[in-house]
């Protein structure tokens, strides 16, 4: 069975960063404005065109440190153990290695990631894509990428790029593993962020153990090397919904809209409502309702991605004149992110009820 190493660590970063996607082994191509595809069940991005014709890019200098581990995944200084003197290539001098970083790992397939950030680079000119439709169904034809109605899912333009001046990236071939970096005290600081990206020093190491154990992909790339050119840890990407309909922020296959509206979020909420959900699609005008009680829920599924100008309408039923809430949506394939959306209905009688969208 493959192991599926970027949707492993795209699946970790998801959990601070929700439409992002991990670029595990340090792919070089990935750079805002590539075009290309992204394998939704392996994570993985496949480069059709350097860039998208026109693009613009707005670039930020940052100095941080980035740090994701699975559960069980342990990283501590210890004292390095290594004989004789070794080139430290940050300072071109021979040196006795005087620190070492050990990570442990209780299971087979976690991951650490850890790195000096220098930057993120986006594409300020997002109107492009929608732009530049007719060019990129051109080559998303040439990929079978493409149908009558338009570009497929999985195809699309990198709008952004996080880049990392050093660091690693690290899963564990079986549990109980380890592994070690040794060098200078300051080479293996800078690698890792832990004093940023600024200093006269260099991020370097200069020797590993037990690398057998592990799978690791490194900023500089070998030991006894100097990180030079930063390089792309994660990015973002823009995909269409089988139409002209655009995904900003696609994080994988869609297929239909969903929409939940839930009175249970308050055990307080009493009302029973009417609901009613109508948009437009390119063969006509849908409606659609349904009645919830005090305590209950109600979805609409199987909405098509090519659904516009949504309107969703909430009638409480009252003594007397009824209480009416609606929310719009223009485009929700482009709104939603994952292709779903919750709105929560509150409200005990006989106070004011409120119509609430939950934003993933």
């Amino acid at each position: 069975m493959t192991i599926r190493r970027n949707r492993i660590f795209t699946d970790l970063l998801r959990g601070t960063y929700p439409t992002i996607w991990g670029n595990w082994g340090l792919n070089p191509s990935i750079k805002p404005g590539a075009v290309g595809i992204i394998d939704a069940d392996t994570g993985d991005f496949k480069l059709a065109v350097d860039c998208l014709p026109g693009v613009e890019l707005s670039k930020s200098q940052q100095s941080r440190k980035w740090d994701f581990k699975s559960s069980g995944v342990t990283c501590n200084r210890i004292n390095a153990n290594v004989s004789g003197m070794i080139l430290d290539p940050s300072t071109g001098t021979e040196v006795k290695p005087e620190a070492a970083l050990e990570w442990t790992f209780d299971k087979e397939n976690s991951i650490t990631s850890e790195f000096a950030i220098s930057g993120e680079h986006t594409i300020s000119n997002l109107a492009i894509l929608a732009d530049q439709y007719d060019w990129l169904l051109s080559q998303a034809r040439k990929l079978n990428m493409a149908t009558s109605t338009g570009i497929s899912e999985g195809f699309g333009v990198v709008t952004s790029v996080i880049y990392a001046s050093s660091g690693l990236n690290a899963v564990a071939k079986k549990g109980k593993a380890s592994f070690t970096v040794s060098g200078s005290a300051s080479g293996l600081n800078r690698l890792l962020g832990e004093d940023g990206i600024n200093g006269s020093g260099k991020a370097s190491y200069v020797f590993t153990s037990n690398s057998s154990e592990v799978e690791m992909h490194t900023l500089p790339a070998k030991s006894g090397e100097v990180a030079t050119e930063p390089m792309p840890v994660a990015y973002t990407f823009a995909s269409f919904a089988g139409s002209r309909v655009l995904i900003p922020s696609w994080i994988g296959k869609v297929g239909v809209l969903n929409l939940l509206v839930d009175s249970k979020a308050s055990s307080f909420t009493t009302y029973t409502t009417k609901l009613t959900l109508s948009y437009q699609t390119p063969e006509g005008p849908i409606e659609e309702s349904r009645t919830v009680i005090g305590g209950s829920s109600a979805s609409f599924g199987e909405i098509p991605l090519t659904a516009t100008q949504m309107v969703l309408t909430a009638e409480f039923i009252n003594i007397g004149s009824n209480t009416r809430k609606s929310m719009k949506w223009n485009t929700p394939a482009s709104e939603w992110l994952g292709g779903t959306r919750t709105v929560n209905l509150t409200g005990t009688w006989p106070g004011a009820p409120e119509m609430v969208e939950v934003k993933r």
